[in-house]
């Protein structure tokens, strides 16, 4: 992707970090280090910020120096106008801490004062200001001092006599080497922001590259976009500075495939399109219509678009309310548009930075190959759909009593498996099963499924070899035959006597068992050539009572519980056929001389050789 640069709106574009707010030049700890070893000397030193203001100082020099420091608010400001005329001697450009440079005070040679610049690269950042006392008794200098503010003279001079000096001869070498001092002390402070700086960069490249891998990860797993999205949205919170990141996916890559007039307002059409997490995230109708807001501005196909303050532009006014920033990413694959990426105002307040950007846009990117991937993975998946469906229809094409069957006891296998705690990838594995089960007819002659009439030995043998036969063709596509075994083994018998191999009990594979009840079921409740159907509530009373012995029984037990004259209802429903026609069939058959009585012993007789 390439970012939208405009003379225009560059700020909407390319954020950029604020310059950083010194609080203290040197760390607080550090400079009660420097001022412990100064105080020896006789210097009492305090640190000032670049406004002025003085920030700390050395608490325990002494009571002299105590009084001065809480003496008139005068005092300190003469301080700290020597501190600013100190500062601005000093800050000019230089990348290096100028280590000779000391300033001399006004009430010199009574009392020093040397202005130590901090300096930053190009930048003064603050001043350590260093005073000492060069004489026991006071001179002219420190009198008009203590006139000029009020203090007293003779408590004063005894404080004084209490002080360390420092003669004038040295006081100029002592500047200097607390200029050197402070340029150290600078130094040991700029490596330790930089190894900060480091590790705060490891920490977050760590942190990037962990979410860049459970992205990878979430993505490998077989889900909805929309689950894919929330997943990746929740740990995009954890490390971006997004408060919330939202989703609005195209129409076909949320699989939605309902009329474009019922499109809009469809609170379940919009969850399927529209994924929001994290605080203040705004409505599913609110997300789309900025969408649609977004989808006319200019610029909406360069890449992506930052726009820091964009709530207090006229086009976003409605949005006032929750929205303060956005970055925005169409989400596009060779001009095909997936949706679109949204990251929603920031955690701590500020704006959002390239740096935020480059992390979201490397998400971005790896969303778009999952949602392409996804739209591929669907279509081979509604091609392979396909031809199972041509195989099963051209298998039950060659019986038109039994049309539809495969996809019904698909539907009801589908339904147990869900019913019994199955995984949805399992359940979706045991719908292919059943929809397969039967597949191996396409082996036995019309004769024999058509024939109206008892079969022969021989008839029936040739009619149980269908699992076998359907066990040979689907072996040749390794991808499904993990499907096998519903097809190998959904007429074996819990009790022993199906066909082909004879298992019983859990030696049936779970695959088997589930399509067996479910084939069943709907054999007894489908008109077939040689009988009527069987109304639900016989064929459930039929199931309960070969519970054990033909059926598992947990299953059939699962099975019961779920309501069957509703799912058999769903299941013409679902493969377009009329619930009605089995009840027509069964009233027709009682009209013909059949009973129920005797349909259920033909069931019985012929349940495993006539599905």
């Amino acid at each position: 992707m390439t970012a939208l640069l405009t003379n225009a709106a560059m700020d909407e574009t390319v954020g950029r970090l604020p310059p950083p707010v010194v609080l203290w030049p040197i760390s607080k700890r550090r400079f009660h280090q420097i001022s412990e070893h100064w105080r020896a000397l006789g210097v009492w030193v305090s640190l000032w910020n670049r406004d002025g203001k003085l920030i700390t100082c050395d608490e325990q020099a002494g009571r002299f120096w105590d009084t001065l420091r809480t003496g008139p608010d005068q005092f300190i400001k003469v301080l700290a106008d020597f501190v600013s005329s100190a500062m601005e001697a000093h800050d000019r450009p230089t990348n290096e801490v100028e280590s000779d440079s000391a300033n001399f005070g006004p009430w010199h040679p009574d009392l020093g004062l040397v202005a130590v610049p901090v300096k930053s690269r190009q930048r003064c950042i603050g001043v350590v200001l260093g005073v000492v006392s060069m004489t026991k008794q006071p001179g002219e200098a420190f009198i008009r001092l203590c006139s000029q503010y009020g203090f007293d003279l003779t408590a004063m001079t005894a404080l004084m006599s209490e002080v360390e000096t420092v003669p004038p001869a040295k006081f100029q070498c002592l500047g200097s080497m607390l200029s050197l001092t402070v340029a150290q002390a600078r130094e040991v402070e700029v490596a330790r922001e930089e190894v900060s700086i480091l590790t705060h960069n490891l920490e977050n490249t760590y942190e990037e590259l962990h979410l860049i891998y459970e992205i990878s990860r979430q993505m490998g797993i077989p889900q909805k976009p929309a689950m894919m999205l929330k997943n990746v949205g929740r740990e995009m919170l954890e490390v971006s500075r997004a408060a919330s990141v939202a989703f609005v996916l195209a129409e076909h890559v949320s699989g939605e495939d309902a009329e474009p007039e019922n499109r809009e307002g469809s609170s379940s059409i919009l969850e399927d399109r529209v994924v929001q997490v994290g605080q203040g995230a705004p409505s599913l109708s609110a997300l789309v219509q900025l969408t649609n807001t977004m989808r006319m501005r200019d610029g909406y196909d360069a890449g992506y678009i930052l726009l820091n303050h964009a709530g207090r532009k006229p086009e976003f006014r409605w949005a006032s309310e929750w929205l303060k920033d956005l970055v925005v990413f169409p989400l596009r694959h060779e001009q095909h548009d997936l949706g679109v990426f949204y990251a929603i105002n920031c955690t701590d307040g500020g704006d959002y930075t390239s740096a935020d950007v480059q992390l979201l846009r490397a998400v971005a990117d790896r969303v778009t190959a999952a949602l392409q991937n996804q739209h591929l993975y669907d279509d081979l998946t509604a091609l392979l759909m396909g031809l199972l469906h041509a195989l099963v229809s051209s298998v039950d094409a060659k019986d038109p009593y039994t049309f539809g069957h495969s996809e019904r006891v698909a539907y009801f296998s589908r339904a147990l498996a869900h019913a019994a705690g199955m995984s949805p990838i399992e359940c979706e594995r045991v719908y292919l099963s059943g929809l397969l089960h039967d597949v191996g007819k396409i082996g036995v002659p019309d004769a024999i499924l058509c024939k109206p009439g008892k079969l022969t030995k021989e008839e029936f043998d040739a009619l149980k070899k269908h699992p076998e036969i359907g066990e040979r063709i689907l072996a040749r596509v390794p991808q499904i035959r993990d499907l096998i075994p519903g097809v190998m083994y959904h007429h074996e018998r819990m009790d022993g006597n199906g066909y082909p191999h004879g298992l019983a009990g859990r030696d049936i594979p779970l695959l088997g068992r589930i399509i067996c009840l479910a084939d069943s079921f709907d054999a007894m409740t489908t008109s077939r050539i040689y009988r009527a159907a069987m109304p639900v509530s016989s064929a459930t009373a039929e199931i309960r009572r070969c519970s054990g012995n033909q059926f598992d029984p947990v299953l059939a037990d699962t099975f019961l519980k779920l309501d069957p004259v509703r799912l058999y209802r769903e299941a013409y429903e679902y493969t377009g056929g009329d619930p009605n026609i089995g009840r027509i069939g069964a009233f027709c058959g009682a009209l013909s001389g059949y009973s129920l009585s005797r349909d259920c012993f033909e069931h019985g007789r012929r349940i495993n050789s006539q599905n």
